[in-house]
């Protein structure tokens, strides 16, 4: 693959927490007042068990939109086609969990919180299957028991967390397929899961969010930069 050629499509933290919250009108009108601080939501949804506020971002991509969800035991906070970096991105998480920290006084970010980042980058052959199908997974002459066309290729890896010592606590499935839109592109997923619990804290979750978002663009980009070097291409 390409390395200069890697694009962000979308970053999502998502985040259980202790104890549980109840959705009701008094909390309802102290995260309206809270959540508009330092925001500009545009849309606002108000469901029983979930509330979310949502901010299209047309200055690039039609598809960006930036969105905040509350349910009585999560939060999730996304950025859909970001027009923006990663650093910024991490100061609104941050602001984000200010604002739930200050109206539900959660506890606990408990097991199963995680980061979902997703990127794009160009194929180095041209066209992403037969990136993926030739050079990763050695895939030629063996296609063709199929008796048809391939129109998507992918790998999926479970990395696990490693004991000890500046090991990754944290485990991540990864995703590399052909991009169904532009079958040039790789779409690129690592979705980060943090088993055990911890002290509510905004810059943990922030932590945890470079650690995936580094992850993705520098080991997981230098794997399959790999393969793009490879002298049969």
């Amino acid at each position: 693959m390409l390395p200069q050629t890697v694009k962000t499509r979308g970053i999502h933290v998502g985040i259980r927490f202790a104890p549980q919250v109840p959705l009701d009108k008094q909390h309802r009108q102290q995260f309206q007042l809270k959540a508009n601080e330092g925001f500009d939501w545009q849309r606002h949804e108000y469901a029983p068990n979930a509330w979310r506020l949502s901010s299209p971002q047309p200055e690039n991509d039609r598809r960006s939109e930036l969105k905040f969800t509350i349910q009585p035991d999560a939060m999730a906070f996304e950025d859909q086609f970001p027009t923006s970096p990663i650093d910024l991105f991490e100061d609104n998480l941050k602001l984000a969990m200010g604002v739930v920290e200050d109206v539900f006084k959660p506890q606990l970010m408990v097991g199963g919180s995680g980061c979902l980042i997703r990127l794009s980058a160009q194929a180095a052959t041209g066209d992403s299957r037969r990136f993926l199908g030739k050079h990763c997974m050695r895939m030629d002459d063996q296609l063709k028991p199929l008796g048809r066309p391939v129109f998507g290729v992918g790998i999926k890896l479970l990395l696990p967390a490693v004991q000890g010592e500046g090991q990754p606590n944290w485990q991540a499935t990864m995703r590399v397929e052909s991009l169904m839109e532009d079958p040039k592109q790789l779409f690129i997923e690592v979705d980060a899961r943090w088993g055990n619990p911890v002290q509510w804290s905004a810059d943990e979750a922030a932590a945890r969010l470079r650690t995936a978002f580094d992850f993705s663009t520098n080991q997981v980009v230098s794997f399959l930069e790999q393969f793009g070097a490879s002298p049969d291409m």
